[in-house]
């Protein structure tokens, strides 16, 4: 297809406007007249006002296609690229595993089912399922007594050991044990590990505690809540919430004031073990469908002769990737780094072979793999480096891949979706700017791709390493803007007081 070809397609929604991204990125040639790659000096001054100085920051900005960067600064150097690793393991997902790729969550049992009856084990094995939740296991469940049975006479077992064992770095990194976002992965990872806690305010002036599914066994929740006046906010630092867990059993206690203009809430906590969860909430879900259980669930292998009853097969992981990339979900980039290890290396996977497995990938599409370093490639790590000048390989390796539509489409669209929907919401930006975010303490980062108004593609990577990271947002929106506009904007810099 020629360039003049790649022009004419029509933009008549959001996603076609993704699909012609697509195609013209595919089609994109070399730029005429390109500005010189230092940094520039609005930029610069940007950063600067910011508290940031430059010897902190990592930029690269490259029309797609282009021998020669648009921007160039310190684009050689390791650095934290946060969340925007995540364009790394996806990528690296995508061309080993293929679009429609699915896990697979096999039931097995050790024993026939007789007169109703399973005399044995029923075992559940996973295969890493990023997105394996309660509504499947209640799926599950159906198809158990779909097919008669009504009792279990023996006890669950869990076989995962598609993963071998996975460190549990919460407490070291940053001591958030019960944050969601610090679940470590899990061959059979159940709901993410974590229960939604919804709140729904009342006439009477109570507020109703529920949790987003069904109620585990073993979760008890006390409820001392009520309605209050005052604006939404950060509703959650007006309820006084005490959270005891255990292997098996947990409790979540709410009290003070939840904001009436806040209608309906949820909030997400990982109060359970991996087993704990999935054994409390299958034994509700067990007994809600009419059978009997009463025994325990256990980590084990599968034995030899256990008979397969039939299998639960994951949505394909294009839509994980959507998720992974729109909402920066961290265990399902975990889960798939994971899963990618155990496809290039057989079972058990392990983490200690990531990084490897990313620089053989990376080298072998002749893209810089020295500076790659990947501690489990969700960006969710002190120790996981890379350049802005590989990332932005990485990207330019996606424009001519089959499965580059897809995968343009899975990051957050600026001022539309995902961690952009209310960022780069300008005239120059909206719509056109597809990019992944990455946030740690003294890092942010932004990373992917942009189309300007004059119809150039551009591949664009920016990180920021400081403790003053947090206060760069505004500079780094202000860098997209400048390298999207033809002619470039002034920075808007803090007013002086007088």
């Amino acid at each position: 297809m020629s360039w003049q070809a790649c022009l004419r397609v029509r933009v008549l929604s959001h996603r076609s406007l993704v699909l012609a991204f697509a195609i013209a990125l595919s089609c994109s040639v070399a730029a005429q007249g390109v500005r010189p790659s230092a940094l520039p000096a609005p930029i610069a001054q940007a950063f600067r006002a910011a508290g940031v100085p430059t010897s902190a920051v990592a930029l690269y900005a490259r029309e797609v296609g282009s021998p020669r960067a648009l921007i160039n600064h310190r684009a050689d150097v390791p650095m934290n690229p946060a969340s925007t690793m995540k364009i790394l393991t996806t990528s690296m997902a995508y061309d080993v595993l293929g679009r429609d790729f699915v896990w697979r969550t096999d039931i097995l049992a050790t024993a026939p089912i007789t007169d109703g009856v399973l005399t044995g084990m029923l075992i559940v094995r996973g295969s890493g399922d990023p997105k394996f939740t309660w509504d499947h296991l209640r799926d599950i469940v159906a198809r158990l007594r779909a097919q008669g049975l009504h009792t279990i006479s023996g006890d669950v077992l869990i076989d995962r050991t598609r993963f071998g064992p996975i460190p549990d770095t919460a407490e070291a990194f940053d001591g958030q044990t019960l944050k969601p976002y610090n679940v470590t992965p899990d061959a059979l990872l159940f709901n993410y590990k974590a229960v939604g806690f919804r709140f729904t305010p009342e006439a009477d002036g109570s507020v109703k505690v529920s949790t987003d599914g069904p109620q585990p066994d073993g979760l008890t929740i006390v409820n001392r809540l009520r309605t209050g006046a005052g604006p939404c906010g950060d509703w959650r630092f007006r309820i006084e919430s005490r959270f005891d867990n255990g292997p098996n059993a947990a409790r979540a206690l709410f009290t003070g004031t939840y904001p009436r203009e806040c209608g309906e809430r949820e909030w997400f906590v990982s109060l359970f073990d991996h087993n704990g969860l999935l054994a409390g909430t299958f034994a509700r879900l067990w007994r809600d469908a009419g059978g009997v259980w009463n025994g325990i669930v256990r980590d084990g292998v599968t034995p030899a002769g256990a008979r397969l009853l039939f299998s639960h097969v994951s949505r394909p992981l294009t839509d994980a990737i959507h998720d992974i990339n729109k909402f920066s979900n961290n265990v399902m980039t975990r889960q798939l780094m994971l899963t990618l290890d155990a496809a290039l290396n057989g079972a058990p996977a392990r983490q200690d072979r990531l990084t490897a497995n990313a620089r053989a990938w990376a080298a072998q599409r002749e893209i810089d793999a020295g500076a790659i370093v990947v501690e489990n490639g969700s960006g969710l790590s002190r120790h996981e480096r890379l350049t802005a000048q590989a990332l932005a390989q990485v990207l330019e390796y996606g424009v001519t891949a089959p499965w580059s539509g897809d995968f343009i489409a899975s990051l957050p669209v600026a001022g539309i979706d995902g961690t952009l929907s209310k960022r780069l919401s300008g005239h120059s930006t909206l719509g056109r700017a597809f990019l992944k975010t990455g946030t740690l303490t003294g890092v942010k980062s932004l990373a992917g791709y942009m189309v300007r108004p004059d119809g150039r593609k551009l591949l664009f990577v920016c990180f920021v390493n400081h403790p003053n990271a947090d206060a760069a947002v505004e500079a780094m929106d202000f860098a997209v803007e400048w390298a999207m506009t033809p002619t470039p904007p002034v920075p808007r810099l803090p007013q002086r007081r007088r």
